[in-house]
């Protein structure tokens, strides 16, 4: 079985090390030591060893996980010793794989990836690139492998990571004004949250059909529904969430 190594022991190693084991892998991990108290908490939580340097991650792991911050990742990378037997995960963002490939000499397999952090809790998608065949059946163990058929379309499927988070800010907001209209606050937050799950897995069911149909066969003439999405659309809603897009996709353009 695959014996996985990290390096760069942090926020996205944790939930994706989560992700893996709710899934079933059962597979060897080894920790780089750097973040002590993470590093300790997933030993416990996860069965994950702590291994005594980055070279001992190297020795011992044969797919290695690259989560190390992208500022952080020459002074980290460079003075390490990578081998053919190694394959490179990396989910390092903004940094493309021929500049991972010059960080990590020596390997010949080296992709990208940037699953969601709500992955520990419910399976989601893990955008992929380039293709890797040998990898999806470990992957398969952390969610629904998606391969994306270039870098700059990898860029792109990052960006979704980034709007899974505005959602909650998103829900805070409904949530915050339906308690202000009298709902209380833990009916709030269930309805708001089962009312943006529900709508999303009902798609995702049904993928022949494009959003704007599905909306459209329930927003019908007269409806509640109709009523509050004709208001949001006439005050330009999605105008702030499309720009925030085109922000960010400028900002990866820019470092790559």
């Amino acid at each position: 079985m695959t014996r996985l190594g990290v390096i760069g022991t942090g926020h996205f190693a944790a939930y994706f090390i989560a992700a893996l084991r709710h899934g079933g892998y059962e597979g060897e991990i080894f920790l780089s030591p750097r973040n002590a108290g993470i590093a300790a908490q997933l030993k416990r939580d996860f069965q994950c060893r702590v291994a005594n340097s980055n070279s001992d991650v190297l020795e011992h792991a044969d797919l290695i996980l690259l989560s190390v911050r992208p500022q952080h990742a020459a002074e980290a990378l460079q003075p390490l010793r990578f081998g053919r037997k190694h394959t490179v995960l990396s989910a390092m963002a903004g940094i493309p794989v021929g500049r991972i490939r010059e960080l990590v000499r020596g390997v010949d397999a080296v992709h990208r990836i940037m699953p969601s952090s709500f992955i520990e809790a419910v399976r989601g998608p893990i955008p992929l690139y380039p293709a890797a065949p040998a990898l999806m059946s470990f992957l398969a163990f952390a969610g629904e492998v998606v391969t994306l058929p270039s870098e700059l379309a990898f860029e792109m499927a990052m960006i979704t990571a980034c709007f899974s988070t505005w959602v909650y800010d998103l829900a805070e907001a409904v949530t915050d004004e339906l308690c202000r209209h009298g709902l209380d606050p833990k009916s709030a937050r269930a309805l708001t949250l089962g009312n943006i799950a529900g709508p999303a897995g009902f798609a995702l069911a049904n993928p022949k059909v494009s959003l704007a149909a599905i909306s459209a066969s329930i927003a019908t003439e007269g409806t509640f529904t109709k009523l509050g999405l004709e208001h949001l659309k006439s005050r330009g809603f999605d105008g702030p969430w499309r720009e925030a897009i085109a922000l960010l996709s400028a900002k990866l353009r820019q470092t790559a």
